[in-house]
């Protein structure tokens, strides 16, 4: 060992870095129009719910004081009720389109149900009125869902 000399290790290499992460995109800003729209469509649906479950309530048994027994007083109490079923089924599609266009998915929904929302009626109408600013706020704002 005496002859030779204590070599000091070769230098280190520069760290290898590769190209750079490229940068993230900014998310998009979405508008609020479909979470204004959803929400005078859940609105107008709660309201088409009390609509027709007072009708329910109330128009059997307006028919049933009045008409007590008889064919024509269970016909009639029939028709009130499938037709509140209808409304009722109607009301509860267009909250579902409510929600959806709340959390900004699925437009199709969201839309099916403010058209639907339009039938439910409510009280004076305004369950109709308001499915109808929802309707237009959630169709033209289609970007905004996922």
């Amino acid at each position: 060992m005496s002859g030779m000399g204590t070599a000091s290790p070769p230098p280190m290499p520069p760290p290898a870095y590769g190209m750079p992460p490229p940068m993230p995109m900014p998310a998009q800003q979405r508008s609020m129009l479909p979470m204004i729209g959803g929400a005078l469509l859940l609105v107008a649906a709660i309201l088409g719910i009390a609509t027709w479950a007072y009708v329910i309530v109330a128009g059997t048994s307006f028919v049933n004081s009045f008409m007590p027994g008889g064919y024509g007083a269970q016909f009639v109490t029939g028709i009130i009720l499938v037709c509140g079923a209808i409304e009722i089924i109607l009301s509860l599609i267009a909250l579902l389109g409510a929600v959806m266009a709340i959390m900004h998915r699925m437009w199709g929904v969201a839309l099916a149900g403010s058209i639907l929302g339009l039938f439910t009626i409510g009280f004076y109408g305004l369950a109709s009125l308001l499915s109808l600013v929802a309707l237009i706020l959630i169709a033209i704002s289609h970007k905004d869902f996922t």
